[in-house]
């Protein structure tokens, strides 16, 4: 994407990436649950135990994952059956809302760390296949 996502802050050195609070206005996608604010909730939130990287880096447990795109959303709910959501939202992150994030895994996903409400409240609207 062409406008900077998040500030840079010194790496952790276990693969997490640098995070940093959200610095610009961007267009970041989510695949959405049935119970909204669910949505946005991390895994750690949520009681599940961790899984693939969330394993190696508890940070990436406490995160929830946003893509620059909404295609790898929908591959991801074509590749769950639907069981994670039928929806992908678009929100709309801006500074000073205490919305971190990191560039981590694939080329298009992030780590993003908020509020679900927070998260919640910036959801733009829906992306149609």
């Amino acid at each position: 994407m062409s406008s900077p996502r998040a500030g840079s802050l010194p790496s952790s050195g276990q693969g997490v990436g640098d995070a940093a609070a959200v610095r610009g206005e961007d267009r970041w996608f989510r695949r959405r649950l049935p119970r909204e604010l669910d949505s946005f909730r991390s895994h750690y939130e949520l009681q599940r135990p961790p899984r693939g990287p969330e394993v190696r880096a508890a940070v990436i447990h406490m995160a929830v994952s946003m893509f620059e795109m909404a295609d790898p959303c929908w591959a991801l709910i074509d590749r769950t059956n639907g069981r994670i959501g039928d929806h992908v939202a678009e929100l709309r992150l801006v500074p000073g809302r205490g919305v971190c994030a990191a560039k981590t895994g694939g080329p298009l996903h992030w780590s993003v760390w908020g509020g679900p409400a927070v998260l919640q409240a910036a959801v733009s609207g829906y992306v149609d296949r």
